[in-house]
């Protein structure tokens, strides 16, 4: 269990009352991962939400008998991830790899929705939250591509 303290250091947090966070605290918990530790692997059943407290994450993705993979995203202190919870049909399509020591803020995914049943304000409000921040990363990605496509670069393989 989280302490209702360890959710006002994180912005996200700030939006819910004090007995909202004494409910999301009985449903959370706290963990630590060493350097090199996987959190979840793509597919496996989306069942937690997680923040980062200390650390970094590395949402990637290596595709069987593959070489190289790609890291898509670095998740910091604050950094939210496991968002294929909320979304059918609740897998995760990324693997998640601590590229540092980490603690992170697990919250328990079907807890959290049984929580938003009873409370639908904290759900609207938590969801508004995780959609402003998947907003800013939309935009982020976006203008990422429009620079690729502004400026292509050509690589080229030699055969063997």
């Amino acid at each position: 269990m989280v302490e209702i303290a360890d959710f006002k250091k994180f912005e996200i947090f700030n939006v819910f009352s004090k007995n909202q966070l004494a409910e999301l605290s009985k449903i959370t918990e706290d963990k630590t991962f060493k350097k090199g530790d996987q959190i979840y692997k793509e597919d496996d059943r989306a069942n937690r939400f997680y923040l980062v407290v200390d650390g970094q994450v590395s949402l990637n993705k290596i595709d069987p008998g593959e070489k190289i993979g790609i890291s898509f995203e670095k998740r910091e202190r604050g950094g939210l991830f496991g968002a294929a919870c909320f979304m059918e049909p609740q897998k995760y399509t990324l693997n998640a790899l601590c590229l540092k020591d980490s603690e992170v803020m697990s919250i328990d995914a079907e807890k959290l929705f049984k929580l938003f049943q009873t409370d639908p304000d904290m759900g609207y409000k938590f969801m508004k939250e995780v959609a402003k921040i998947y907003f800013d990363r939309y935009k982020v990605a976006k203008r990422q591509i429009h620079a690729m496509v502004k400026a292509p670069t050509i690589i080229t393989a030699q055969p063997g």
